[in-house]
């Protein structure tokens, strides 16, 4: 195996040299760096990252903070979308990056424990939540972090999220050109940020239209896929007014969809459904699914280059960036038929 004596023979410099080169000493010319790694790759030699890591204190590696268990994470779209966009980054910056999948109490004690132990140099969260705790328990470690969605006291974090109530008024302005007034949504928990400021542009959107809000048009899910089927029925024989349903996730409309047409019902002739986020299969499914293109790649760069920034200490104050959404029209709504 290369070592770093073999570098230092090959390039015509000290070992010492070799030694500052890999670890980027700015006192060493540029053309000295050049021809060392040169040297590097020409004999195969990659540097020891853990005694690397020892030296400079720093580990090159950040940590991911998903809220769900890696097998349901990745069952979403959303999760393997952002990754994309966040790998991309880390490893055009040279970083790694460790999964840390858990929920609740553990979440927060996983976080902790890579912080704690120096594994992670920073901390990207994957979701915004009320009253968060960790939060405040990763500020007091004083470690860098970045929040995928806008957290509460937006101004004083670094984060990266879509105008969310803005793209959910859209979306529901157009159900309403459209012809509906009757429209059901149906959310998350109302911990996340996101699912509340999708509820506020759907009220938005009905305020300044002069529809008269219903509070039975609103399902909270707190659970799986079985239990968004349920509710959906359940509230379509409750409603037989509805003609329209917003899903503020699109595996949720995907569910919402199947339950209707196990009612006996046809999307969009006798209710139109739209979703959020545009997960691939929302093209693929019949039918295609009208919902909003959250750009969830350049979510995942914008964080991970902050993130960077942070660590490298070439950010100083609190800084946010807001990705556009789109609407995506597709084929699973339609003009009310009156």
């Amino acid at each position: 195996m290369p070592t770093i004596k073999d570098v230092a023979k090959d390039a015509g410099v000290s070992p010492s040299t070799v030694s500052r080169v890999i670890n980027d000493h700015p006192r060493i010319s540029n053309a000295t760096k050049k021809k060392v790694k040169k040297s590097m790759k020409k004999i195969g030699y990659h540097p020891n990252i853990i005694a690397q890591s020892l030296v400079k204190q720093k580990t090159n590696t950040i940590g991911l903070v998903m809220p769900y268990s890696a097998e349901e994470a990745f069952a979403n779209p959303f999760y393997s979308e952002i990754l994309r966009g966040i790998g991309a980054v880390a490893q055009e910056k040279g970083y790694s990056i460790l999964l840390i999948t858990c929920d609740g109490q553990e979440e927060v004690e996983a976080s902790l424990r890579a912080v704690k132990s120096k594994l992670v140099d920073g901390i990207l969260i994957l979701r915004a939540k009320k009253d968060d705790i960790l939060l405040k328990k990763l500020r007091e470690a004083e470690v860098p972090f970045v929040i995928v969605g806008r957290p509460e006291d937006a101004d004083k974090y670094y984060w990266v999220n879509n105008d969310n109530i803005k793209a959910s008024k859209n979306l529901v302005q157009h159900l309403i050109d459209l012809g509906h007034k009757d429209i059901a949504l149906i959310t998350g928990g109302s911990e996340y940020i996101v699912s509340q400021d999708r509820l506020d542009g759907y009220k938005l959107a009905l305020k300044e239209n002069k529809i008269k809000y219903n509070p039975e048009y609103i399902i909270h899910i707190h659970g799986n896929e079985e239990i968004i089927s349920k509710n959906t029925k359940k509230l379509l024989k409750k409603n037989p007014d509805l003609t329209a349903i917003f899903a503020v996730d699109d595996l949720m409309a995907y569910r919402s969809i199947l339950a209707i047409k196990e009612l006996g019902l046809k999307v969009p002739e006798d209710i139109s459904v739209v979703g959020f986020n545009n997960n691939p299969l929302s093209q693929l499914i019949t039918p295609s699914l009208t919902t909003v293109d959250i750009n969830t790649y350049q979510l995942g760069e914008e964080a991970t280059s902050i993130l960077i920034n942070v660590i490298e200490n070439k950010i100083s104050e609190y800084y946010h960036k807001v990705v556009e959404a789109n609407i995506i029209i597709r084929n699973s709504c339609d003009k009310i038929k009156f």
